[in-house]
């Protein structure tokens, strides 16, 4: 049932992916907008958390469990489907990157740095980097985009299902909404295995002999964080310096960790059908 459900979910979403697009999560900002969260103690928190994240997924919880039979089985396996591509979004990312390419392979640095700042939402601020550095923060940007919006809610589906993976979503809306420090420790946990094992799959999709050995330095490392952790894993070379930067491999190299994402992604899904087939995976 989950490798249907997590096929018929990419391959609709790549379907309908739409450029700009952006997931409707108005319905989540109305509920918690009357929760001065902020303002309250631990507790209060945790309870509205609860409230907010926790109810909402014990309930889908319940109501896949009660939809048995022909009939129940072929709508859990609809609404299933139908919130596993809400949840990954039809937002094309890779698509962002098209334009910037474009002005990579026309050594257009302030036209890339427009598309950077618009459609990448970088988090470090770009204006003030040159070309190699912008380049440098947009090929991470990419991978970690991957990260964030498949690879963490693929594992959480298949660990627990649809309300897993929609749990892992509200828990984002949460801390994006209030910025609590316990809910950040929260979603580092929640984040430790998948990206873990992101990062060796990155060594088997990629060059394994140089990234294993930096995958498995993180294996048992409690500290860094996700995005250290991937990154370290992918851009294991040594980075190139402001005057070796050559714009015309700006674009073969962004295409390649895009290229190395999806073959990540594809290893994924062969080993989901393994274990259905061998492993037992319902």
């Amino acid at each position: 049932m989950k490798f249907i459900v997590l096929l018929f979910a990419v391959l609709l979403q790549k379907q309908t992916r739409q450029t700009g697009y952006t997931r409707n999560n108005g319905w989540f900002q109305r509920l918690s907008s009357p929760f001065n969260v902020m303002e309250m103690g631990i507790y209060g928190q945790v309870g509205v958390f609860a409230l907010l994240v926790g109810l909402p997924v014990v309930l889908l919880a319940l109501l896949m469990a009660n939809l048995t039979g022909l009939i129940g089985g072929t709508i859990a396996l609809v609404l299933q489907v139908a919130l596993f591509l809400y949840v990954l979004g039809r937002d094309d990312f890779s698509l962002r990157f098209e334009s910037y390419k474009a002005c990579w392979s026309r050594a257009d640095y302030q036209g890339a740095f427009n598309c950077a700042s618009q459609f990448l939402n970088l988090e470090d601020q770009v204006d003030s980097q040159t070309p190699c550095q912008l380049h440098q923060s947009v090929r991470e940007a990419v991978v970690y985009a991957w990260f964030k919006r498949f690879f963490v809610f693929v594992f959480w589906f298949l660990l627990g299902g649809i309300s897993g993976a929609f749990g892992v979503l509200l828990c984002y809306w949460f801390y994006r909404s209030f910025k609590l420090v316990w809910l950040s420790n929260l979603l580092a946990a929640l984040e430790w295995l998948p990206v873990r094992l992101l990062a060796l799959t990155t060594a088997l999709a990629g060059d394994f002999s140089r990234s294993f050995a930096v995958a498995v330095k993180f294996a048992m490392d409690f500290q860094a964080s996700s995005k250290t952790v991937l990154l370290e894993s992918v851009f294991y070379e040594t980075q190139a310096e402001d005057d070796q930067f050559d714009c015309d491999l700006a674009e073969a190299s962004l295409t390649e960790a895009n290229q190395l994402m999806f073959r990540c992604a594809v290893l994924w899904l062969l080993a989901v059908a393994v274990l259905t087939l061998f492993g037992g995976l319902s």
